[in-house]
């Protein structure tokens, strides 16, 4: 049986950034794991995940939740130096 650490392992991505994109489009963490895992596979779509945290960062800030544009910026950095 595969554990939710195990769906987030396999996705790429560390365990705060599915669960900030989770938190964003308002998905199960499991999906968000399992969209991001095809995303990332995908050509160009590193480059949509960070579109879709950058959106979601600029709304954050928009509404005045600085806490959570703070951490979707701090997570668009941290997949920047992966590249």
């Amino acid at each position: 049986m595969l554990t939710m650490e195990d769906c987030i392992a396999f996705c790429g991505m560390e365990a705060d950034e599915v669960e900030a994109l989770a938190a964003s489009e308002h998905l199960p963490t499991i999906i968000a794991a399992e969209w991001t895992a095809r995303e990332l596979a995908r050509q160009g779509g590193r480059d949509h995940v960070e579109t879709v945290l950058g959106e979601r960062a600029g709304e954050a800030r928009l509404r005045g939740d600085d806490a959570t544009a703070d951490a979707l910026e701090t997570i668009m950095a941290r997949e920047r130096t992966r590249l």
